[in-house]
């Protein structure tokens, strides 16, 4: 299926494991320091908690390879307000880099020296937020249906490729701001259309069997 509307971006939240998520601290010839913060968005080839407790999601590991990354900020909860900015990324350059890996997307930032940064900072370290999460727009996904996993049966969707990264997140709350819920409820509402259509896009057997395998 693939999403030709950049209207209905999307978010999505990723529990970082603590070895995922740290704080460096470099310094600078001058004598002062500078601190980063270093961790993945996304992690390929993970499923993810059941949403609406209908469907489950993988991201393929090719699914950033022509994704627009021109212009990507990191922010707190996915603001947009001057106050919430971490750092920036236009055209590969700026106080955050982005890396795709084998294991998903990573990234890491020069903290600013600001209040919202040295909150952040100490929230980490405290052990406070352990949350990132990353807005998108989806250009192509598939389906599989009526998967039964872990004795419960979800749809599984699999994006494919993704056609533009719009932030980063540190996430504080760990909610979904009525956007992405709303742009859920439309990705619900595609995916039963499509069991009703005739020879539906389907998943190769094999992978869903890997997928009810990889749950058992």
């Amino acid at each position: 299926m693939e999403m030709e509307n950049l209207n209905n971006i999307e978010l999505r939240r990723l529990s970082a494991a603590p070895a995922e998520f740290r704080v460096e601290k470099v310094e600078r010839e001058d004598g002062g320091t500078d601190r980063y913060v270093s961790g993945y968005a996304v992690v390929f080839e993970q499923y993810s908690k059941p949403i609406w407790d209908e469907w489950v999601e993988i991201i393929s590991r090719g699914a950033f390879a022509n994704t627009d990354m021109s212009d990507v900020v990191m922010v707190v909860d996915h603001a947009r307000d001057v106050q919430s900015i971490l750092a920036r990324s236009r055209n590969g350059e700026g106080t955050l880099s982005i890396t795709i890996d084998e294991h998903g997307v990573a990234f890491r930032f020069l903290v600013p020296d600001t209040t919202v940064g040295r909150d952040i900072v100490a929230l980490i370290e405290r052990g406070d937020i352990s949350e990132c999460s990353f807005a998108f727009w989806v250009k192509e996904d598939r389906w599989s249906y009526d998967m039964v996993v872990e004795g419960k049966t979800y749809d599984v969707r699999r994006i494919e490729q993704v056609a533009k990264l719009a932030d980063l997140s540190i996430v504080v709350n760990g909610q979904y701001p009525q956007t992405s819920v709303e742009v859920d409820e439309r990705a619900l509402a595609a995916a039963r259309r499509a069991k009703d259509e005739p020879e539906p896009e389907r998943m190769s057997l094999n992978l869903a069997k890997a997928i009810v395998e990889s749950f058992s």
